[in-house]
C-alpha cells in the first residue's frame, strides 16, 4: 500500500501531551509523526484498531482457556469481536 502524502504544518501541542506521544512511540518503537498522525485520525471513535486488536487478543487467549469446555461461548465471543472490527475505520 502506497504510504499517504504528508505535509508539515506547525501546531501548539501541551507539552504533556507531547511528552505522552514521545513515550507512546517510544514503546511501540515507531515516530512521533505516527503516533500522532494515529491519534488524529481516530480521535472521533473511542474503537480505534489498538483496542479492536486487544479485545481480540483477550477473547482469542479466553478461547483457548476455556474453548473445549464451553465451544459455543467461545464461538459466540469471536463473533462478537468480528462485529466489533466492522466499525473500526
Amino acid at each position: 500500500m502506497a504510504k499517504e502524502k504528508t505535509m508539515a504544518k506547525a501546531i501548539r501541542i501541551h507539552e504533556s501531551v507531547v511528552e505522552e506521544i514521545n513515550r507512546e512511540a517510544k514503546a511501540q518503537n515507531t515516530t512521533f509523526s505516527d503516533i500522532a498522525n494515529y491519534r488524529l485520525k481516530h480521535f472521533t471513535s473511542t474503537l480505534t484498531p489498538a483496542i479492536t486488536a486487544k479485545v481480540q487478543d483477550i477473547v482469542n487467549k479466553a478461547e483457548k482457556l476455556v474453548g473445549e469446555y464451553a465451544s459455543k461461548e467461545a464461538e459466540s465471543l469471536q463473533k462478537e469481536v468480528a462485529e466489533l472490527w466492522k466499525y473500526v475505520k
